[in-house]
């Protein structure tokens, strides 16, 4: 599998959803084949999505330590 950066999974998220609109495009008029290759895309925009969702969680930051020291905030009186 590729591993693309955050930046160009969310411009492959984005190029897709314009073509996934695109094609949503007179669908009171859509066949049932048109309806299917809709569908379709908007299943890949959905995996797609998911992979802009870890490319996001996997480049921002993961320590969740508070800033300061729990122990210097109880000696400082300000607990």
């Amino acid at each position: 599998m590729e591993n693309l950066t955050l930046s160009e999974n969310a411009k492959g998220f984005m190029d897709y959803a314009i073509d996934t609109i695109n094609a949503m495009d007179g669908a009171p008029e859509h066949s049932s084949a048109q309806k299917d290759e809709v569908i379709a895309k908007i299943s890949k925009l959905k995996t797609l999505l998911g992979k802009l969702e870890q490319s996001y969680l996997d480049n921002t930051p993961s320590d969740t330590a508070s800033p300061v020291d729990p122990k210097y905030i109880a000696a400082a009186g300000h607990s």
